[in-house]
C-alpha cells in the first residue's frame, strides 16, 4: 500500500514514551525498504517542567513545534537560545548539542519530529 495513516487517537493524542525524567519522544512512522542510513522516521516529542534534556544528534532532524504553554527555552552549544511558538519550524543538524528546556511548573513544549534515523533508534 502506498499510503500509511495513523489515527489521532494513536499518534497526536497520546503521551509518548518517557526517555529521561522531564522528556517524552516515540517514533510512529518510518520508511521501509531501503537501507538503514537512508531510513525517515517521525514521531512526537514534549518536553514539561524540571530536569533539561541535553541531546547531540548522531542524525539529521527537523522539528514542528505543535504547542507550547509557559515558558520553553531551546539553546544550542554556541549559547543560541530561542522560546519556541507554536507553528515553527526547527532543523537540528547531525551532531549538534541542543539542550531543551520548560520552566514553569505546567509548562511543555510538544512537537512532532522526523529525522534520517532508524526506528526506536534515539
Amino acid at each position: 500500500m502506498p499510503m500509511t495513516i495513523l489515527p489521532k487517537s494513536r499518534g497526536y493524542d497520546i503521551l509518548p514514551a518517557s526517555v529521561g525524567p522531564t522528556s517524552y519522544l516515540e517514533d510512529t512512522l518510518t520508511s521501509s525498504g531501503i537501507e538503514a542510513d537512508r531510513q525517515i522516521t517521525s514521531g512526537f516529542y514534549k518536553q514539561v517542567a524540571g530536569e533539561p534534556l541535553v541531546y547531540t544528534y548522531p542524525y539529521d532532524e527537523m522539528k514542528v513545534v505543535l504547542d507550547v504553554k509557559g515558558t520553553v527555552e531551546i539553546s544550542d552549544e554556541t549559547g543560541y537560545k530561542i522560546n519556541p511558538q507554536r507553528g515553527d519550524v526547527l532543523y537540528f543538524k547531525k551532531g549538534c548539542t541542543i539542550t531543551f528546556k520548560a520552566y514553569e511548573e505546567d509548562a511543555y513544549g510538544y512537537f512532532f519530529y522526523t529525522g534520517l534515523k532508524q526506528f526506536g533508534v534515539l
